[in-house]
């Protein structure tokens, strides 16, 4: 809040608020933020590679039919460059400024597909890099500056839980849109099977017969998509500048710090040293894996798959299923911590691991194993994945990824309470690092590298997060303990001083 703690004097009916409706506010205010920018950024995600791809089969020369993924990791290693800085560019500005610049970032690259340009779009990638990092930087500075010790992890799951309904804006908004552009990608992929059966199907791939085609995007629907996603994310912008910047009472660390750009790099050059950052590496990089899988590589495969061409609302299926996912686990989180003391800490880790291997299991079964690289005509292990199906494992997908970026950001705020910032740039610098690789060679791995390392690395950073979390236990024990030694001693003085008067 304002200087004091009271309540910022600039609107009469915020000082007529009480602190925790006006904690509730700010937070409220950061997860619609998070819906509008994400919207467009997750729910494009969903459909990058395969929008890419057609693009590609229209005009060759154009772009490369896997720059959806090489596209990605660019932006991932922009986003490993710039987690560097961004803590040191917080506190040059703030966490409202740094969470504005870095939604006119998200808002610059679906701009780019009203007319598609390569050089642009990898530019564009690499700003996006650049606005994420920025993004959770300030997000984790605005969050701890606007939550208390009690509040962290409900505040944490409430903000997740609006900011992740961004799926089930953008699962309405991809099937209202492929509703009415269905006649139109329906003529283009008539038209490239007339084209690929004429000889050009070894250009695709050789499993691609003329019986069968992947799904394809007409520019219609990829101009519609992608102006709509950018519509969205202005509202985001326009969130981001009218939040309010007033710390609350008794927040976790004051956003109003006088650091020197210099001394911040120093800061984060101890963060990355310390120990207990770096037990944590497998946790972090396990959120960076599973988001590459899930946001991307996973809905890829349901439109390369050409047995499942005809089933057009595809991509809206699952981004919904991953909305609702993402959602009801926010709010059971947000539910279950007010009641259950630290519930958001390693029961939520075993939840998110127990979902991700479950997800794993279920799309290992269901999906062509080189659906991820190409469009295929093969068969799954056991059987074609249905409507149904694909959104159930969108809904598992969802929630597991709510679990795993809730304890991610519970862990960052309580690991280093002098060091908060720095802890999240780390924590997304190892998650960006494990999305960027997979990204650059997903190209050439096909179904089972996902569904047997991802649920291997799971258990390896349980173990990992579960020792740092006995260790932040023994810390506030200690400190609680501390703080009785100096309750009972300061209660003593007392006595000792009342007697002192009365004789």
């Amino acid at each position: 809040m304002a200087e004091g703690g009271a309540l910022p004097s600039n609107g009469s009916w915020l000082t007529r608020m009480s602190p925790r409706a006006f904690e509730l506010l700010c937070i409220v205010m950061l997860g619609f933020g998070h819906l509008c920018i994400m919207t467009g950024c997750d729910s494009q995600a969903f459909i990058l590679e395969s929008v890419i791809h057609s693009i590609h089969e229209r005009e060759p020369d154009r772009i490369n039919s896997h720059a959806g993924y090489y596209g990605q990791a660019t932006c991932y290693l922009a986003f490993v460059i710039t987690c560097l800085v961004s803590p040191s560019f917080l506190y040059a500005t703030s966490a409202k400024t740094t969470l504005f610049i870095a939604s006119v970032c998200f808002t610059s690259f679906p701009l780019g597909f009203l007319y598609t340009n390569q050089y642009y779009y990898f530019f564009s990638a690499a700003l996006n890099g650049v606005g994420f990092a920025l993004y959770y930087t300030g997000n984790g500075g605005y969050l701890t500056s606007h939550s208390t010790r009690k509040t962290i992890e409900s505040n944490v799951s409430i903000s997740w839980a609006i900011g992740s309904s961004c799926m089930i804006v953008g699962a309405g908004i991809i099937a209202l849109i492929t509703y009415f552009t269905a006649g139109a990608g329906a003529a283009g992929t008539a038209g490239a099977a007339a084209t690929m059966t004429t000889g050009l199907v070894s250009n695709v791939t050789a499993n691609v017969t003329s019986q069968h085609f992947e799904r394809r995007f007409s520019n219609t629907e990829i101009y519609l998509l992608f102006s709509v996603f950018a519509a969205i994310s202005f509202i985001g912008n326009v969130t981001f500048l009218l939040m309010p910047s007033s710390d609350i009472d008794n927040c976790i660390e004051s956003s109003k710090k006088i650091v020197a750009f210099r001394d911040g790099i120093s800061l984060m050059y101890r963060a990355f040293r310390s120990p207990k950052m770096i037990i944590l590496i497998p946790t972090f990089m396990l959120t960076g894996v599973h988001t590459s899988f899930w946001v991307s590589i996973y809905p890829t495969t349901l439109t390369f798959n050409s047995h499942l061409a005809s089933m057009i609302y595809l991509p809206a299926i699952y981004s919904l299923g991953v909305g609702l996912g993402e959602t009801i686990m926010g709010m059971l989180i947000s539910f279950c911590s007010k009641r259950i003391k630290n519930f958001g800490m390693r029961p939520t880790m075993f939840i998110g691991c127990f979902l991700t291997c479950l997800y794993c299991a279920l799309i290992v079964i269901s999906t062509p194993p080189t659906a991820p690289m190409h469009p295929t005509s093969e068969k799954p292990w056991l059987f074609q994945p249905t409507r149904t199906l694909v959104f159930v494992i969108a809904l598992i997908g969802g929630m597991s990824d709510c679990c795993l970026c809730s304890v991610r950001s519970v862990i960052c705020a309580l690991a280093m309470p002098n060091r908060r910032d720095q802890a999240f740039s780390v924590s997304k610098f190892y998650q960006s690092i494990g999305t960027c690789v997979i990204f650059f060679i997903s190209p050439f791995l096909n179904i089972y590298f996902y569904t047997i390392g991802i649920p291997i690395l799971c258990v390896i950073a349980s173990f990992c997060f579960f020792f740092e979390t006995r260790r932040i236990k023994q810390m506030e024990k200690s400190l609680t303990n501390m703080e009785l030694d100096q309750a009972q001693q300061r209660k003593k003085s007392s006595k000792y001083e009342t007697l002192d008067e009365e004789f």
